[in-house]
C-alpha cells in the first residue's frame, strides 16, 4: 500500500526501466533482517541496481532518471528544478504525516487493522484543514493554466500526486477535492499516465 512504494515503481515504469518487484508484508518491516539488508529504518521502498542499494524514494527516483536512459524527469532549468525539489521536500515534511498518517490511514484502520482498528476522528478532524491549506499552496502552484508543477511533468508531479490521489479512499474526498478543480485534474493527469497504471495495483479495498 505504500505511496512511497507507488512513486518508485512508476519512475521505474517512466523510463521504461525493467525491474522486480519484491513485495514486503508489515510483519517483515521490523525484522532484523530487513533492518539489516533492506531498509534501517524499517520502511519501503529500497532499490538493487546491481551490487548498488539505496533506501528512500526521492533519491531513488534521481538516481533511476540519471542512471538509465528515457524521458528526463528532472528539468533542466535552475529554477524550475528548485521548484522540482521544492515540493519533493514538501512531500515528505508535510503532505505524508497529513495525508497519510492523520486521514489516510486513520480512515482505512478497520479494514487493514492499523491502530487498534479503530478511526481516530480527533486525527481526521484536525488534519482535514491542514491538508487543505497544502491543496491550496497545489491549486494555486497550478493557476493559470499551468499543467505541472515545474512546468514540465516531472519527479515533483510523481511524488505528490501518487500521494495525494489516496484521499480518493476516504469520506472527505468530495470536501478537499470538489473546489479544487486544478487539483483535481492535475491528478486525473498524473495518475492516467500509462506508467501509473502499470505501476499500481489493486489495494482490495
Amino acid at each position: 500500500m505504500s505511496s512511497y512504494g507507488l512513486a518508485a515503481r512508476v519512475v521505474l515504469e517512466e523510463k521504461g526501466v525493467e525491474y522486480e518487484r519484491v513485495v514486503i508484508d508489515a510483519d517483515t518491516l521490523k525484522s532484523p533482517e530487513h533492518i539489516a539488508d533492506v531498509h534501517p529504518f524499517g520502511k519501503v521502498p529500497a532499490l538493487y541496481h546491481g551490487d548498488f542499494h539505496l533506501f528512500e524514494t526521492a533519491t531513488i527516483a534521481c538516481y533511476v532518471d540519471e542512471a538509465f536512459d528515457g524521458p528526463a524527469l528532472q528539468p533542466t532549468d535552475i529554477k524550475d528544478r528548485a521548484l522540482m525539489q521544492k515540493w519533493i521536500n514538501i512531500t515528505g515534511q508535510y503532505i505524508y504525516p497529513a495525508v497519510i498518517g492523520d486521514l489516510v490511514m486513520q480512515r482505512l484502520a478497520p479494514k487493514i487493522g492499523v491502530f487498534g482498528g479503530v478511526t481516530d476522528e480527533a486525527v481526521v478532524s484536525a488534519a482535514v484543514p491542514v491538508i487543505a491549506h497544502q491543496l491550496d499552496l497545489v491549486e494555486q502552484a497550478l493557476a493559470g493554466g499551468s499543467l505541472y508543477l515545474s512546468n514540465d511533468f516531472s519527479l515533483a508531479d510523481i511524488m505528490v500526486a501518487t500521494m495525494v490521489q489516496y484521499i480518493g479512499l476516504t469520506p472527505e474526498r468530495d470536501e478537499l477535492f470538489a473546489s479544487r478543480t486544478a487539483v483535481h485534474d492535475w491528478i486525473q493527469r498524473v495518475t492516467t499516465r500509462p506508467s501509473h497504471s502499470a505501476a499500481a495495483y489493486d489495494l482490495g479495498l
